[in-house]
């Protein structure tokens, strides 16, 4: 009995390797029906979001439209032989493979009543037949994933742009000031400025000026000593021409070593350097718009966007 049972254990066994070859061939080919997906409703959706924010006013990072033109074209100039070359080779493989699976699931069943010998005569076969399978599912998927690698990035290089776009809007929408003539948002980024009085708050880039904005929550009811009614005040901290900026680095702020950025300000304008804790990715941000401002092209791209004369570089 105890031989028939090692016999029938190590069945199973093999037969859980052939499923996991099988179930690897169908996830690669899932992947790729995945990507597909993605990049064809991404065709659709960047330029509906484009459309949506720029409407909303924002009228910097004029790479946008560019760049989503070129996203669309290849793939629709690609897209019809990629997909035939996975369509005709790669998909239909899926009928084999699920006959395979259907096939070892019978197997199992028949071990589980006594047949593990007529099993062990189908293994081989199986094994062999799965196996196959799996390796040309692998080299033609690992072809066709290559050639959709590129429009993947282009799509998370857009995508992580945008959200930087509807943030900044969304985060203009709460300010408590008003945009001068012809200012235009361009960066927002909740933070929270580390000086002595620390605060809450949001970095706010127009093309013309930076603001930090803060804010508290102020307690209007309370009963039982439980605040039941609270408001959010927000209040300008500190407004300055984009110019009277001098720096903006990235580092270390505070004890616990939070990442963050340190502005200076020229020294004419008498202030001290400022840091700001914000996340590591957004300080990264906050230097890469800085220097898209002041170096002019901001205002180039707006101008382009509204359809008016350029300006020169802030000061």
């Amino acid at each position: 009995m105890a031989q028939v049972d090692r016999e029938r254990e190590a069945l199973y066994s093999r037969l859980r390797s052939i499923e996991s070859d099988l179930s690897s061939a169908l996830a690669a080919i899932s992947e790729v029906e995945s990507k597909f997906a993605r990049i064809d409703g991404a065709t659709a959706s960047l330029p509906s979001r484009l459309t949506t924010v720029r409407g909303r006013g924002y009228a910097a990072m004029g790479h946008l439209e560019k760049s989503i033109e070129l996203f669309t074209k290849k793939w629709m100039e690609v897209s019809p032989a990629i997909k035939q070359n996975f369509y005709s080779n790669v998909q239909p493989l899926t009928g084999q493979i699920r006959a395979l699976q259907a096939e070892v699931q019978r197997l199992k069943a028949g071990a589980s009543f006594g047949g593990a010998a007529f099993g062990w005569a189908s293994v081989g076969r199986l094994s062999a037949e799965a196996s196959t399978l799996r390796a040309r599912v692998a080299a033609e998927t690992a072809k066709i994933n290559a050639s959709l690698g590129e429009f993947l990035g282009s799509i998370d290089a857009i995508d992580r742009d945008l959200k930087i776009a509807e943030k900044t809007m969304e985060l203009f929408s709460f300010a408590c000031f008003p945009l001068k003539p012809e200012e235009s948002p361009v960066l927002a980024i909740e933070g929270k400025i580390m000086t002595k009085d620390k605060c809450d708050g949001t970095l706010y880039f127009t093309n013309q000026r930076f603001i930090f904005e803060g804010k508290k929550e102020v307690v209007l009811e309370k009963k039982l000593f439980i605040a039941t009614k609270k408001k959010t005040e927000r209040t300008v901290l500190i407004e300055q021409p984009i110019g009277a900026l001098q720096e903006i680095s990235k580092g270390r702020v505070g004890l616990i070593a939070w990442t963050g950025v340190y502005i200076r300000f020229k020294p004419e304008r008498g202030l001290e350097e400022t840091p700001f804790d914000v996340k590591d990715w957004e300080a990264d941000v906050i230097t890469r718009f800085f220097q898209y401002i002041i170096g002019g092209e901001a205002d180039r791209d707006i101008a382009t966007i509204r359809g008016i004369t350029p300006k020169e570089a802030p000061t």
